[in-house]
């Protein structure tokens, strides 16, 4: 593998790894906004912003599995999908907690990388 190959590995790297921490800080707060019956005006404004921030980002899902070998990418788009749904059905808790365990499982093995 040649040295440029190995730069845009990383920093693609880099970038998920940004999204993955963005996405570990808003979908939570997503899904606290969409249980409120009645939000206030800056939770519906906090909520307009995260949904423009998901919007904005087009990802392959397979690029999780390639450069990370994890499904997060998976796991955030049906954890957002399924928040703004209306569905009364769909246990948002479960993907959101199915999510958060995977990226607690990323960050220890970063972790692990940065400290060697």
């Amino acid at each position: 593998m040649k040295v440029k190959n190995i730069q845009e590995m990383n920093e693609a790297v880099f970038i998920l790894r940004h999204f993955i921490d963005l996405s570990a800080r808003l979908l939570p707060l997503l899904y606290k906004i969409d249980q409120k019956i009645t939000p206030n005006l800056e939770e519906i404004r906090d909520k307009e912003k995260i949904l423009a921030v998901f919007k904005t980002y087009n990802f392959e899902t397979k690029t999780s599995q390639v450069l990370l070998e994890s499904n997060i990418l998976d796991l955030i788009r049906a954890c957002y999908s399924n928040i703004i749904k209306e569905d009364i059905f769909i246990n948002k808790q479960v993907l959101l907690t199915d999510f958060l365990k995977e990226y607690n499982r990323l960050k220890n093995n970063w972790r692990i990388v940065e400290n060697n």
